[in-house]
């Protein structure tokens, strides 16, 4: 067990620079991890339309919308079989906490304490709609764990896509 001298140890200017530099690398590899998953759902609700205008249809929409509208389209696709279906609606589904986590890490500002504790965790200041705001703890760990998952499910929503769907995923876009 820690000294409560060593736990309430304030933070050098090189350390408290490096805790500067350790948030913005885990929200940027956050963000670009969902960019990436909005990206390939994207790319899924295209194939799930099928049609030249797909691209234009699905363009522009939110990761939410995009996996809800995924969700629709496949329990209406009579051509998916029940088990593929089945994995793909497993698949969009747990997508949602993540993107409700992605929020809090992308959207809320951190505030780190200039005390060791800051190495590990910082405080968040999360606002929704019509919601006071609300301080959250943002563990290091767990924002590495939820930018580990979106970058999984880059590579999940393809093979979905291009396994089930097949030349549905290739089909040329009006431009």
């Amino acid at each position: 067990m820690e000294s409560s001298e060593a736990a309430s140890r304030t933070l050098s200017e090189a350390e408290l620079e490096a805790v500067r530099e350790r948030h913005k690398s885990l929200i940027g590899d956050v963000a670009q991890n969902s960019a990436a998953v909005e990206m390939r759902l994207r790319g899924m609700m295209i194939a799930l339309l099928d049609s030249k205008y797909a691209g234009i249809i699905a363009a522009g929409q939110s990761a939410s919308d995009l996996v809800e509208n995924c969700i629709a389209l496949m329990q209406a696709n009579q051509e998916i079989g029940d088990a593929a279906r089945e994995r793909g609606l497993e698949l969009l589904r747990s997508l949602k906490p993540l993107f409700a986590q992605r929020n809090n890490v992308v959207h809320a500002p951190w505030f780190p304490s200039m005390r060791e504790d800051a190495l590990t965790e910082a405080v968040s200041l999360v606002s929704k709609r019509r919601s006071p705001i609300r301080p959250m703890l943002v563990n290091y760990a767990e924002v590495e764990k939820l930018s580990a998952a979106l970058n999984q499910a880059i590579g999940s929503i393809w093979e979905w896509t291009h396994g089930e769907l097949g030349a549905a995923a290739k089909r040329p876009q009006v431009n």
